[in-house]
């Protein structure tokens, strides 16, 4: 990539079509629930967790979102009446002044449901995920009842060889060349027709044995968890953020002073651990 190489040349590959996708478009705030009210609804399995870019860069907000799609309306009413009436009185109102005459009439449902992608996330217990917009390019796990906003690429694969793959200096440098960027900040924008699709990843035939298979997914599966657990709200670990983490991890690579609150994160969230973890992984 360094030498020039015309990656806008480069052409999306048959085997990662139809694994990602932008998560769901709401067009209607009545589809977000806390936890209490969703409780109340009576925590149908149709009541999902919900993250956006935020929720994964900083803090999780802890809501949830109502995700009728397979159901017509009339079997919504029969089979979850309340939630039914939630949306009637707080979805449909907006939706009727919708001029998106599909928006308007499918009212129940989100706007943008990704009905291309539902398809290759049935059955998987978890799938890659990252925001489109970040500062930092990240990518995690995240469980199958986690309902990804639009502002999240989703990627319909469980296997902890490709997320290994996904978070290496390798992907993250094609994807820099062949993404856009934006905002004040110049952040790089993960565009999956042109970041994901084009990218060929490693088989047998490139060198990828199963030994170097097994390491790439462990060392994947350590990374993932160790975000996880200096994150979780149970660390005590109040002030610490992915964000700030790789932040962190930038400056200790780029050899600058930490100021004292980046002292504070690197101590929390063991980012010496995380750097050599990420180490390991790129060299495997």
């Amino acid at each position: 990539l360094s030498a020039g190489a015309n990656v806008t040349g480069a052409r999306g590959l048959r085997a990662n079509e139809s694994i990602t996708s932008r998560g769901v478009m709401l067009f209607g705030a009545g589809f977000i629930v806390t936890a209490e009210e969703a409780q109340a609804l009576g925590n149908p399995a149709l009541i999902r967790d919900y993250r956006n870019g935020r929720d994964l860069a900083d803090k999780p907000r802890g809501v949830k979102v109502i995700d009728a799609f397979g159901l017509t309306a009339d079997q919504l009413r029969d089979l979850y009446p309340s939630v039914y009436q939630w949306l009637l009185e707080r979805v449909k109102p907006e939706r009727d002044a919708n001029r998106d005459v599909q928006i308007r009439t499918n009212w129940w449902l989100h706007g943008r449901t990704r009905s291309e992608i539902r398809p290759a996330l049935a059955g998987l217990p978890r799938y890659i995920a990252t925001a489109e917009t970040s500062k930092h390019r990240i990518f995690q796990f995240l469980d199958a009842h986690i309902l990804p906003d639009n502002k999240l690429i989703a990627i319909a694969i469980n296997d902890a060889l490709h997320l290994g793959v996904l978070s290496s200096k390798l992907h993250v440098g094609w994807a820099l060349a062949t993404g856009s960027w934006l905002g004040v900040g110049n952040d790089p924008v993960y565009l999956k027709s042109r970041c994901f699709e084009t990218f060929p990843f490693p088989d047998e035939d490139t060198g990828l044995t199963p030994a170097l298979r097994e390491r790439i997914a462990h060392l994947a599966e350590q990374i993932d968890a160790h975000r996880k657990r200096v994150l979780a709200p149970e660390s005590g670990n109040t002030g610490l953020t992915l964000t700030g983490l790789y932040n962190v991890l930038a400056a200790l690579r780029e050899g600058r002073a930490l100021t004292a609150k980046e002292k504070t994160q690197h101590a929390q969230g063991l980012v010496g651990v995380l750097r050599e973890l990420h180490d390991e992984l790129d060299t495997a």
